[in-house]
């Protein structure tokens, strides 16, 4: 029987409950480089970073999202 590849592209959308501390969430971002302090290579203050989430629900979104899908099962 002769094997098909077949190859396509869809849009999807999640939906993720995330129980997390801001404070945690800041230094995760801090420690796995997704928040840099611009040019500067010195340590981000992680205090600055969960004001900014706190302040800011874009920023918070986003710190969210990358959080959810880097716990998933085989993300290294």
């Amino acid at each position: 029987m002769p094997a098909y590849r077949v190859t396509w592209t869809q849009q999807a959308t999640a939906t993720a409950t995330v129980d997390v501390e801001l404070g945690d969430l800041a230094r995760w971002a801090i420690a796995t480089g997704v928040v840099r302090s611009g040019p500067d290579p010195g340590a981000p203050d992680a205090d600055a970073l969960r004001r900014s989430l706190e302040r800011n629900a874009h920023l918070r979104d986003a710190a969210l999202r990358l959080y959810a899908t880097r716990q998933l099962p085989g993300h290294s």
